[in-house]
Order: structure tokens, then sequence, then C-alpha cells
């Protein structure tokens, strides 16, 4: 009997639909202080529930924005006495008006948002009795920097309030680490934010109307900031910056006015002209050439999205919420909050600077295209409910979690392993998804601990290329315990894989540029025709994705980007000084000693510095067939050769700078590079694949296109010879690794991802 037939009615529809499978009468209410936010911020997650044919409500005050809200087909529910300010008296009021709302609707789901009514909301619809109560956290209202007694209060009232709910998403990972100990595990997640993709696109001839409009001509620079005109969103320091700059461009402020004591007075207000609000924003957005973001606190910014989506060059304050917007010198320029000479000295780089310009808007719009579909955010609300159902109603004890079966060739201390195991323990306990991992071929212990070892003797077959015995235990496995994704982690998992697995959908993680299927015309149309039976590539690297694109022509559509991840905790910096602050100063290699990562070249570069003077501490952490070709020159130039290691992030935390080596196609993802990055190392790299992914070059470190040792030299001498500039990249790029590649991190996309391939591939079983 399917586990569906178990639960109530509403439930049951809910899950269908949520795989997109049918629609279901549910009624879903979305609960935010004003109707602005319903109209603006919610549309598209509004009509995809409506799409799935649910009932959905839209409860706030009442405003102008109504009638948009009921223009998409939701009910408009009004409360009178909410606002957006904090009133004993008429909070009470507004919450007991809520409470008789919200018992009146009889709802099967309560999705509450913003600050006010998401502490409001979550108390009144457990009391109600909703059955499922979900939060979503836009951004908390508290700041790092704000006075511990605000602090405290916002960060006890959320987590008081997350104690009436079922479930918590947030729209950054900063805000859920802030919140990570107040919650219930397994019962959080991080979501992203969107926007509609389909309306936000660089417009051309809407550029030109506005301009007209506006009175702007083409030639001239123009600069804006879009939102409310209050003070946290910064409109002081960008009036500072438009008055420095006054003779370069125009700058103009697009947002309602606000008559709360949030406005404020902004100085310089005459070098910028206000515009009132408009609905025409992808126009808007399109006749900028810089648009500009420096507020003080954001959730997850959704003008940064919408301008992203449209192709424009950004600035943006260097806070959370604006961070997930993307990359510093990658996507966007980011510059430290209230500081308007910063401010003004990043703009002025992109006014002098077309081809910057255009750069980061084609970067970030390609981003927006990736990583801002509000529609699949919109999709992991409904997920997220029918899973809360499922838990709610499960009575009988039985594991009704998605299984996600992980498939390596064999249990080895490699980065492959290392990755596969971790995520795994990453995502354990989860209470929709429990991964597997499991290794095909016999081979002593190593880091991956598989779940399942299927023990196949290593022999001939394999290396013709497949061995059935392999398949065969693979298929029986994977039917054992009930797969519902595969994932093959590299070309020779792909091809045991691609014969076990059947209709089970099935994942390609690609994790290297030089492997076989790319280096002879026979392998590639060998593993074209093998990835066309996954499902979904997922690419450690955007390279990797490039590739996956160009040579095994996956369409982009299918195509996502999860690097692999590290534990912040076993890498990080040293609890004082670091080690880069000894004498002499350390330079370490980390890498298999092999011909693709170059260990000769590394010599090379110490051999310079020897030359210039440098009394450095040399060390290269590896084995391999190049070893006994390097031993007596390392012993020449006083570099150690430690061998294989397992204190590596004790010996990060000793070096002033890693330096990586490797050929252009021999990475796929450098996992030594976050763990430099976390450990707060900066590094030298070479401009292998996967490298700009990781390091931004002048930034978090340095990358050298050429693989010449004197360039390479001059980078390590920079900051051996610079402890200053050494620790603020160190620094940088243990910030922005924490952002971006700890396990955590990549576990957390594998969650979000796994659903949407099981929805994908029964979508394309039911169009057969």
């Amino acid at each position: 009997m399917p586990f569906e037939q178990h639960l109530p009615r509403w439930l049951t529809v809910s899950a269908e639909a949520s795989r997109g499978a049918g629609v279901g009468p549910l009624r879903i209410a979305h609960l935010t202080t004003v109707d602005m936010s319903l109209a603006l911020l919610l549309a598209t997650e509004l009509t995809v529930d409506l799409e799935h044919g649910h009932t959905v409500f839209g409860i706030s005050s009442p405003g102008p924005y109504v009638e948009r809200v009921e223009a998409l087909g939701v009910t408009h529910v009004p409360i009178g006495e909410l606002t957006r300010s904090w009133s004993p008296v008429s909070d009470l009021r507004a919450f007991r008006e809520l409470s008789s709302t919200i018992r009146s609707l009889d709802l099967d789901v309560l999705h509450t948002h913003n600050p006010k009514t998401g502490v409001m909301g979550r108390i009144a619809g457990r009391l109600a009795g909703v059955p499922v109560v979900v939060n979503t956290c836009h951004g908390l209202w508290a700041r790092p920097e704000d006075p511990l007694a605000k602090r405290a209060f916002v960060y006890g009232l959320e987590a008081l309030a997350a104690r009436f709910s079922d479930y918590e998403l947030f729209q950054n990972a900063a805000d859920m680490a802030t919140m990570r100990r107040f919650l219930t595990r397994g019962r959080h997640r991080v979501v992203g934010n969107g926007v509609d993709l389909a309306r936000f696109v660089p417009d051309q001839q809407g550029r030109d109307r506005v301009r007209a409009e506006l009175g702007i001509a083409d030639d001239v620079l123009l600069v804006g900031g879009i939102g409310r005109r209050v003070r946290e969103k910064g409109v002081a320091e960008f009036a500072d910056a438009a008055s420095r700059l006054a003779d370069r461009a125009m700058f103009v402020w697009v947002g309602p006015e606000d008559q709360t004591d949030a406005a404020g007075p902004v100085p310089h207000e005459d070098a910028v002209r206000f515009v009132g609000e408009r609905t025409d924003m992808p126009a808007v957005y399109s006749a900028l050439d810089v648009f500009v973001l420096p507020s003080y606190r954001e959730g997850f910014s959704r003008a940064a999205m919408e301008a992203a989506a449209c192709g424009t060059a950004m600035v943006l304050s260097d806070i959370r919420g604006c961070r997930e917007i993307g990359d510093h010198e990658h996507q966007v320029l980011l510059v430290p909050p209230a500081d308007a000479p910063s401010l003004a000295r990043a703009v002025d780089r992109l006014l002098v600077d077309p081809d910057l310009r255009n750069r980061l808007g084609a970067a970030a719009r390609q981003r927006a295209l990736t990583s801002f579909d509000q529609r699949a955010v919109a999709q992991v609300s409904l997920d997220t409910y029918a899973a809360v159902g499922r838990r709610r109603t499960a009575a009988d004890g039985a594991d009704r979690r998605m299984t996600v079966v992980h498939v390596l060739p064999s249990d080895l201390d490699r980065g492959a392993q290392v990755y596969a195991g971790r995520l795994r323990d990453a995502l354990a306990g989860d209470p929709e998804q429990r991964h597997l991992v499991v290794s095909l071929f016999a081979a002593p212990d190593g880091v991956l601990r598989a779940d399942l070892r299927l023990g196949v003797p290593p022999g001939r077959a394999r290396r013709a290329g497949l061995d059935p015995r392999a398949v065969a235990r693979l298929r029986k496995a994977l039917r054992d315990v009930g797969a519902d994704v595969v994932v093959a982690h590299g070309g020779e998992p792909l091809k045991y894989a691609v014969a076990a697995a059947g209709r089970t959908p099935l994942v390609y993680y690609k994790i290297g540029l030089s492997s076989a299927e790319m280096s002879r015309a026979g392998h590639r149309r060998l593993y074209r025709l093998l990835t066309r039976r996954a499902t979904r590539v997922v690419a450690v690297s955007r390279a990797v994705a490039d590739q996956c694109h160009r040579v095994l022509g996956v369409p982009r559509d299918r195509l996502s980007v999860i690097p692999n991840g590290r534990d912040p905790e076993t890498y990080r910096p040293a609890a004082a000084s670091s080690g880069g602050a000894t004498l002499p100063p350390s330079v370490l290699f980390v890498g298999r000693l092999e011909p693709g990562k170059r260990p000769g070249l590394f010599l090379d570069v110490v051999e310079c510095l020897r030359q210039r003077g440098h009394a450095l501490d040399a060390r290269m952490v590896g084995d391999g067939p190049l070893r006994s070709d390097l031993e007596r020159r390392a012993d020449t130039l006083g570099v150690q050769l430690l061998g294989v290691r397992t204190d590596v992030p004790d010996l990060m935390r000793e070096t002033a700078v890693l330096v990586m080596t490797s050929a252009a196609d021999t990475e796929g993802m450098p996992g030594v590079l976050v763990e430099a990055g976390l450990s707060g190392v900066p590094v030298v790299s070479t401009a292998a694949a996967g490298v700009d992914d990781v390091v931004t070059d002048g930034v978090t470190g340095f990358v050298v296109d050429s693989g010449r040792p004197a360039e390479i030299a001059d980078r390590v001498d920079t900051l051996v010879t610079h402890p200053d500039v050494r620790a603020t990249m160190g620094a940088r790029a243990r910030e922005q690794c924490t952002r971006s590649f700890t396990i955590s991190a990549s576990a957390e996309q594998w969650r979000i991802l796994t659903p949407t391939i099981v929805r994908r591939a029964a979508s394309e079983v039911a169009q057969a």
C-alpha cells in the first residue's frame, strides 16, 4: 500500500501537488504586515500556490496594493490593527483579530513572513490549531553590531516564536547560523530568495523609454538606488557619494517616501533626483548603468536580485543579505556599510571602466539565472508543507524519508571519498531525506566509511570497463534500500549507476576536468550517451559545468553547480597569531606528487624566492610517482618532503602562504584552496579549473595566469613580506569560504536539489 494512503486527504493531495503530479484543495494563507509585501515580495509564491490548485489567502493590513493581490486570484483578508511599528496596545488588538481570523479560515497551512507577523503569526497559528505552520525569516531585524540588549530581545523573541512553528525557512545562511542553537534539528533550512526571471530581463526599449521620461541622454551615465527612502537603506551615503561624483554621472533614487521615524534627514540630497515608486522596474534597472544598494540591513536583497537578473552592474554593502547576491569582484563590488567614501570609490571604478561594468553585469545575470528563481523557492515551500505533514501524521514509525544513494568506486583516502562521507554525515538525521554511501570494489578501509560495501574484487572486467558483478550487486543494493535518487560521484561510478539504476532518477556528480571521458573521441561519445541518462548533472565548479555543456552536450537547464565543502571547525585559523607571523614564514604545497599537480613548479618558485634572499620554511605534503625525482632537488633547496600527513589542518595554521601549481585541466574544484581559505591562509595559485570559484584575485589571494615561476614568486613575495596584506587577505578568504564552501552549505544545496530531481523524473515519465 502506498504510504500516502495512511495520510489525511488534504495531506495526500499536498504531497502529490508538491511533486507536480496533481492539484489539491489546500487552504494556504501567507501572512505579512502590509499588503505591499504580498504584492511585491510574494507575488510569484502566491501564483505558484494557485497553479497547484490550492485556495490561497493573503493576510495583512489593508492598503493600496490589495487590488494587485486580488488580481492574482488571492483572497485578501485585512487585519486593521497591524502596523510596522511595535505598540503593545495595538499589537494586542491585532493579535486578537489575527487569531480570530485564522480560526475562521479553517487553514491547512499558515506561512508567516516579516519580523512582526512572523512572531505573532506563528503563535496565533499554533494556538488556533493550524496543522502546518511554517515561517520564512526574510532577515533578522538585529545586526551583529547592534547593542547586546537589542540582539538579546530580537533573538529571544525569534527563538520563542520558533517553538510554535513546524519548520523555519531562512533566506540567508548567516541568519540561520545565528539562530541554529535555538532551533530543532532537521526542521530548518536555507532556501535563498528569488525573483520572477521571466519578468526581470534586460530591456533596451524600456531603457530608452525611462531615460526619455527622466530627460537623461543615452550618453549620460546613470547611477540609481531602489527602495523605500529610509535610513537603513543607506540613502544618506548614497547622496554623499552622489555629491562627490556629481561631475561623472547623474544619481536617482526610485522608491516611495517613508512617513515614519525610519526616514530621517538626508545630507546632500540636492545631489540626488528622487523619483517616486514605479511599476516598470525591469525597464528602470535596464536604464541604470550602475545599481547601488548601501543598505545597513538586508535579509536577502530583492532589489539586488532584480538588478542582477537585468544584467546591471552593482555596488552593494558588504553585509549578510547582500553578500549572497554575488562575490566581490566576480558579480558585484562590495563596500563596508555606512562608509560613504568607500561607496564613492567603488561607484567611480564602475563609471570609469565600461569593461568592468559589462563583465560584472553579465556575471550577475548568469548568477541570477542559476540561483535566483523565485518559482524554485516557492516549490521548496510546497515541499516543506508536504514534508511537515508526512512527519506529523506518520503513525507506524516506518522510515518514509527520501533515500539518496551515493555511489563511489572504492574506499580510498581521496577527496571524492572524503566529501561523500562528510556529506552523508552532514545530512544524517534529516527528517525528509536519508543519504547512504555505497562503495563498489573491495579496498582497505579509508575515509569513506561506506554504509554499503559491495566488495567486488577488482580485476580484468573492471579494467576492461565494466564488471557485471558490480552492476548486479549495485542493482540489488538499490532495490533493497528503496533508492529514490542515485548519485554517481565521477565517471566510473556513472557507468555502473546507469546500468543498475533502471528508472530511478540519476545524478552525475562531475568532479574533475581530466577524466578519461574527455581525453579520447571514443570515450567522449560513450560519456555523452551515459550523461543523457542522467536526470541532472551536478558540476563541482563553473569550469566543470561549462565543460559538461560544451563537451558532453548537457543542456544548461539540466546543469547545477554544487562545490564540495570542508568543515570550518577542522580548518580554522590559529587561535592567537597565525603561523604566517612566524619567522621565517612558512610556504606550503599540498597535493599528490604527480605531473598534473606540477610539484616541480613549486620547487622552481622556492628557488626564485631563495635567490631573492628569502629565508623560507618550505614544505610539501603528499606522495606520488614523482617523489623520487623530487627528493634530491628538494633537499638542495631546503624543502621538506613530509609525505602523506593526517595533520594538514595543523600545518595550515602554521602556514603563511599556500601555493598551488596545478596545470589548467587537472582540477575541478581544488579542495586544498578551500581548506586554506577556511584556515585564514591566503593562496597563490595557477589558473587551474575551479580556482576562480574559490579565490578572488587580489582579494583573498592571487591567481597567476601563466606557469612562469618568477610571476608566481612575485605574488608569494608580496605576501611573505607584507604581513598586513597577508592578514587582510586571509581574513577575507575565511569569510568567503565560510559563506560558500563549508560542508553544511554544500549539504544544504543537495537537500534542496534532490526533491526537484524526483519531480523532474516523475514529470518526464508522465509525459512519455
